[in-house]
């Protein structure tokens, strides 16, 4: 095991960057230059012209002058004749289309900021949504024990959890095959689900305020240092469900029939077909691996899944969303 963790080492130098990898996953792409973010900065220096002059100096070598940016060799001076022109004089070029900065030139993530912003009351309380009965149910030495017995699976998906852990909207395009730059509307609703999942689950987090496992049983000593604020319910499985919920609502429920062989639990069945919803199977196998690293108890994960019909409720409620939610259906030809 402290093996398996060792070589994993190469990741902790990511964890201070993990607030800037979940803005990648909200902007629809984690690749540096897909998202049209550099992946270096953009030093502007001094830089010499294509032109030599004479420097002067009588044996016979040019020069060539250097320039800044914008260009200042040779010196162009604003209307009026008072300082340096401004860029979009020199080159004769409109700062924005038609003056504005267009949707297109919103980030997703800052786009799902500014909607939710604009659209207050979308996110459930506790007197909107009952998770109460949930961890009224929850049986917690149970829950510790079932913890336990999971330390054993940590290895075969360590990697997979540790990915997770800032972002996992990759594991839903990697079924779906969409990005900001051929499905633009399609992101922008993911951006606006996280977001808000985001801040439900904290607003319930904040309201019940559970301990998180380890800090009732230290024997489940979790890979990584659980995150700092309430168990209930689970973020990761708030976030993952209202994903599948989007899904469904721009792609229908894409339940697919499994006629392969399957360990049948009843040998008199003789219909061993399986119904997969796999936006579903995904968010499920998402919160399973919070509960397997130990940050997690099953019932967070089932009142995350509860939290997100919750919300994803009051998001149809209403029509701006609805309107971006049918152009994201014609960005999948429906």
């Amino acid at each position: 095991m402290a093996s398996k963790l060792n070589g994993l080492n190469g990741l902790n130098g990511l964890n201070g960057l993990n607030g800037l990898n979940g803005l990648n996953g909200l902007n629809g792409l984690s690749e540096p230059t897909a998202t049209g973010f550099g992946a270096s900065g953009r030093s502007i220096g001094i830089s010499p012209t294509y032109t030599p002059v004479d420097d002067h100096t009588g044996d016979g070598l040019e020069a060539w002058p250097g320039n800044q940016w914008p260009a200042v060799n040779p010196t162009v001076t604003a209307s009026g004749g008072a300082g340096y022109a401004p860029l979009h004089e020199i080159y004769d070029q409109v700062p924005a289309v038609n003056g504005q900065f267009t949707i297109n030139h919103w980030s997703p993530v800052n786009y799902a900021t500014a909607w939710l912003a604009s659209h207050p009351g979308l996110i459930p309380g506790p007197a909107d949504c009952d998770l109460q009965s949930i961890l009224d149910a929850a049986d917690v030495d149970a829950e510790i024990t079932e913890l336990i017995a999971l330390i054993e699976y940590r290895p075969a998906m360590l990697d997979e959890g540790l990915i997770q852990a800032p972002v996992f909207e990759d594991y839903f395009r990697g079924i779906l095959n969409y990005n900001r730059y051929t499905h633009p509307a399609t992101t922008r609703l993911v951006a606006i689900c996280l977001n808000a999942a985001t801040s439900a689950g904290m607003r319930f987090k904040w309201h019940f305020n559970r301990p998180r496992p380890s800090q009732l049983s230290p024997a489940l000593m979790p890979p990584i240092d659980p995150p700092q604020h309430g168990s209930f319910p689970s973020g990761h499985s708030t976030q993952a469900h209202t994903l599948c919920c989007l899904f469904e609502a721009i792609l229908g429920d894409l339940v697919v029939t499994d006629h392969r062989p399957h360990p049948d639990p009843d040998p008199t069945d003789s219909d061993l077909a399986v119904v997969r919803r796999p936006y579903y199977d995904m968010a499920q196998r998402i919160a399973r691996n919070r509960e397997v690293m130990g940050l997690h108890y099953p019932s967070d994960s089932a009142a995350g899944e509860t939290l997100a019909e919750c919300l994803f409720t009051n998001l149809l409620a209403e029509p701006d969303f609805t309107a971006e939610l049918a152009l994201a259906r014609t960005e999948w030809g429906l």
